[in-house]
């Protein structure tokens, strides 16, 4: 290659729409006992733990939550809600037709279209939400004896044993979303359970039973054993909905809130997590961390009305973190209270002025009309300023048609545009990969994942390793430590020295 090439190859400014580049799309199949392909990366999630409570006047313990492992969670959650409509609409359920007395025959019973199916399986779930709800004190109870660790000063959160089945989160969900309503009946609880309205949303228990491969919840056994001991119900609602008892109590809820409208209502946004897809996107983290810039500045800039749906055009980015961050109430309280209405009118140490913040003085419209696809999320992990509008409509989650009088143009190295390309090629060669139920495609670990991987075996050897069961320090003469395993260790040991 030519001086002037290499010179030309190492800074280019990218004319053509992102979303029309040809991706390579070949990649080696996965070896027997070789590195297999795994996405999401589980370290998106490692910090999805439950913060103590907020305390007044630390803005440190306020601002601990939501963290973006937190986000990713929720967007698995998404798709598992998404994969329960769909097992509904698979079931084959007929209903019994009264009896008429005309002189017409008719069948006995009629099967449901599809979206009746899902609207039988929300009301059945709002049923078993008011049986599971009216409980909720018990459940609390005996979470504190048998899994709360902490003193009596902490609140109590579920474990993944205490967890209700899914049909009854995803009403608990929408439930906790609507804050008014939700505050009333926590406070309704107040005198039998004072620490109801400081329980968050089980983000780490969701994350334990969610395989994150196949994005199916599964509820321990001890989890469906105390669901079915409060209900007399199977914690299965495609189980039970095969196979109903033939009479049920009719249990009401406590409290004025028509649940079934409000699980369709979030219908649209759980859609549009699906379409977006951003839980298999090469961008995952650094999206989450736009999405949690974008939307403290949003709440810093005065742009909240109270609630998401007062909001003009909300991006999807946005309205996740803002929903994540209202699903454990005393930290959204504590966040509007003591940061949002605390703020001084010119406050200079704003986050908006932090330097890595590409969305300082954007038009909130503006960005709500950003295209949020795997590709230009991909493109800002290098560009963070990068923007496109996006179209009427996308296909797929990483390429759709735009307008390109609307596009800006790249500064992108040679070797940026490669490494963003073959991201995005090998993730929707993944992503094809899963949905035919075919072995997941591998490569080689790309110069990041080395780096990462560099980084962390120093911090590893920084720390050291500590002697596990059995073990311990032995000082050698040249004062180096080297660990020794008990010779006679029992069954846990190999009754030799190592």
């Amino acid at each position: 290659m030519s001086l002037f090439n290499r010179l030309r190859g190492g800074s280019s400014q990218v004319d053509t729409d992102p979303h029309s580049w040809k991706l390579p799309s070949s990649y080696s199949a996965p070896k027997p006992g070789g590195k297999q392909t795994v996405i999401p990366d589980p370290k998106v999630f490692a910090n999805v733990f439950i913060p103590s409570e907020p305390q007044v006047g630390k803005v440190e313990t306020i601002l601990a939550y939501p963290e973006t492992s937190h986000a990713a969670v929720h967007l698995a959650l998404l798709e598992c809600f998404r994969n329960l409509r769909l097992s509904a609409n698979a079931l084959d359920v007929e209903v019994l037709q009264p009896p008429t007395y005309d002189q017409t025959p008719r069948p006995g019973s009629a099967r449901l279209l599809e979206s009746q199916r899902w609207d039988l399986l929300i009301k059945l779930a709002v049923t078993r939400f008011a049986g599971w709800w009216s409980n909720i004190g018990s459940v609390m109870n005996h979470a504190s004896v048998y899994s709360h660790h902490g003193s009596k000063e902490v609140a109590v959160q579920l474990a993944k044993d205490y967890l209700p089945p899914l049909d009854v989160l995803l009403v608990w969900y929408v439930f906790a979303l609507d804050l008014d309503v939700y505050d009333d009946a926590c406070r309704n609880h107040e005198r039998d359970i004072p620490q109801l309205r400081k329980l968050c949303f089980p983000w780490p228990a969701i994350r334990d039973v969610i395989d994150m491969d196949k994005m199916q919840f599964s509820l321990p056994r001890a989890a469906q054993n105390l669901f079915s001991n409060l209900s007399g119900q199977s914690s299965d609602i495609i189980m039970y909905l095969k196979s109903p008892p033939a009479y049920t109590d009719d249990l009401k809820l406590p409290f004025e809130a028509n649940l079934f409208a409000e699980v369709k209502k979030h219908e649209s946004f759980i859609d549009a997590s699906h379409e977006l897809l951003w839980i298999r996107s090469p961008a995952l983290q650094g999206t989450l961390v736009r999405a949690s810039v974008e939307y403290l500045d949003f709440q810093l800039s005065g742009s909240a009305a109270g609630n998401e749906g007062d909001t003009s055009h909300p991006s999807f980015g946005l309205s996740l973190l803002w929903r994540t961050h209202r699903l454990y109430p005393l930290q959204y309280e504590a966040f509007i209270k003591e940061v949002v209405n605390g703020q001084p009118a010119s406050d200079s140490k704003s986050p908006k002025k932090n330097a890595n913040s590409s969305l300082e003085n954007a038009d909130p419209d503006l960005l709500a009309q950003q295209c949020r696809c795997w590709t230009c999320e991909r493109i800002r992990d290098d560009f963070p300023t990068f923007t496109l509008a996006a179209p009427p409509y996308s296909a797929s989650p990483a390429s759709s048609s735009s307008n390109p009088t609307q596009q800006q143009q790249l500064l992108l190295s040679s070797d940026q545009v490669r490494q963003i390309k073959d991201d995005l090629g090998f993730y929707h060669a993944v992503e094809g990969a899963r949905r035919r139920k075919a072995p997941l495609p591998t490569r080689p670990p790309t110069a990041a994942e080395k780096e990462a991987e560099r980084i962390a075996k120093e911090k590893q050897k920084e720390v050291g390793y500590m002697p596990g069961l059995n073990e311990y320090f032995e000082i050698l003469p040249d004062g180096t430590r080297k660990i020794r395993r008990q010779k006679n260790a029992g069954t846990w040991g190999t009754g030799a020295w190592v």
